[in-house]
This record gives structure tokens, sequence and C-alpha cells, in this order.
């Protein structure tokens, strides 16, 4: 096990070993969209979400409030490069006072101040060799807990409710990012036993639901994250990077529920 945590997260990013983000886009879509992936472009609700994690496992300290009334203009453009080439964030202070209140928040619940306590590892590195593929993979968790093998994820939502982050773990295939997370750790021969993740709103009250995954949940993660690695160590070997859709013609079904609507009669 390789682990780095001085390493930024622009050359974490840089580096060629296989991620959470690589498996998830073969595991959701197909080995064609991981190999013709757009290069990452942040969009300012990511911003948002970066300042969060930074506030919340940094202490802030990678962030700058920009007093500016928006990001027209040099007054913006040039104190946002000035920041960037020295690692750091520039935010309009509207979207800093907001990463701030969501970061109290998670703050002041149980998860967040054992993130930002002294006894986790936060934003650091970690690289490790599959061993059924001997691929290099990698990931970069919030928070680790190492004593207790517990890894942390913060996700800002819109909806931090029961049914509504059960929903954004299907949508957004994160059950494969626990997965793959504790693998990396594993493989490393790292003591990874536990993922948990940490939901809160990005509006008030600003609302924190942590949730982890059943056993049966997982045991289905590691296979479809097992299954991910292998698909991409194949297509790697025999250049072929398709989409598995069907070479022939697919024919869809007329939908049971637009069946009935058609034969439904107005006759009471």
């Amino acid at each position: 096990m390789k682990t780095s945590k001085e390493m930024s997260n622009a050359e974490y990013h840089a580096t060629d070993a296989i991620s959470s983000s690589d498996v998830k886009t073969v595991y959701g879509k197909s080995l064609a969209h991981w190999k013709h992936r757009a290069t990452f472009k942040p969009t300012v609700a990511m911003a948002i979400g970066t300042a969060v994690h930074d506030m919340v496992l940094e202490g802030g300290e990678n962030v700058i409030r920009h007093n500016g009334p928006d990001r027209r203009g040099k007054q913006w453009s040039e104190p946002f490069a000035e920041a960037e080439a020295q690692g750091k964030l520039l935010m309009t202070a509207a979207d800093f006072d907001l990463a701030a209140d969501v970061a109290s928040s998670v703050l002041f619940h149980p998860a967040g101040a054992k993130m930002a306590g002294a006894d986790t590892i936060n934003e650091a590195s970690f690289f490790a060799t599959d061993p059924k593929t001997g691929m290099e993979i990698k990931c970069r968790p919030d928070s680790y807990d190492e004593e207790k093998g517990v890894i942390y994820d913060i996700k800002t939502c819109q909806d931090a409710s029961p049914r509504a982050v059960e929903a954004d773990i299907r949508k957004y295939n994160y059950a494969i990012q626990a997965a793959f997370y504790l693998h990396v750790l594993n493989c490393g021969e790292m003591n990874a036993k536990r993922f948990i993740f940490v939901f809160v709103e990005k509006t008030a009250p600003f609302a924190v639901n942590c949730v982890e995954l059943s056993e049966d949940y997982m045991s289905w993660a590691k296979m479809q994250m097992h299954k991910s690695l292998a698909d991409i160590n194949e297509a790697n070997k025999s250049q072929i990077w398709d989409t598995g859709y069907s070479k022939g013609i697919n024919t869809i079904d007329l939908p049971s529920w637009l069946a009935q609507d058609a034969n439904s009669t107005n006759d009471f």
C-alpha cells in the first residue's frame, strides 16, 4: 500500500491508477463511455461540495471568500487564477457562506465531529494493486478511522431523507464506490471494515443523515465492482472498448401500464 497525505487532489487525479469513478462509469454506462470520458470540469455545485469537504476535514484552510458581487470581469478572474495557483478555491461570498452553513451542520453531528477529530486520516491518497487483474487502483477517502476501520464519505444533496438518499445511492452508484474504497484499502492490508455515507442537505435546515449499506447490498456491490475491474482489464488487453449494446435491432415492448391505458374505457 502506498499512502500520501501530501498529494493534492489535482495530483491524485493526474495519476493513471484505476479509480472509483472509472469503475462506476464502466458499471453505470459502458467501457466505451469510460474510454472516451471527457476532461473533468468542476461546476459551481461541485465547488460548493469541495468547500464543504475542506471546511469539515481541513478546517477550511483551502477556501477563500471573495467579496465581489459576482464572477464577472477581472475582479473575479484575476484573484481566482491567483487562488488556483496556490491550490486554493475562491468562492463568491454567497457560495462561501452557504458552504459554511452546510459544513457547520455536519460538524455539529457526531459523525462530523469524529471526522474533524484527531483520530482520522483526512484527504489522503491510497494506492494498491488489484490481485486479480494486476492493475493499479487508488482511492482518496474523505475521512478514514484506521483504528476502527471506518471510512466516512460526505455527500451534499438536495434531500437527506432516508427515501431520497436510497434513490441517490442507486442513481449515482454510490454502493460501487463504497465497495471499491474498501477493496483498495484491504488490498493494501489496511484495516477497512465499514463505509459510512454522511448525507447533508444544501438548503436549510441542512439536515444530516448517516447511512450504511446492508451486508447483502455490499456483497452485491463487491460483485459488480470486481466485474467492472475485470472488464476494464480485458478491454485494455483486447483494445476493444464497446458499449455492450446489442449489434442487432432491439425491440422495445409496449409498457403494461400504457397497454392498460389504451384498453381503458370511460364506462363506470
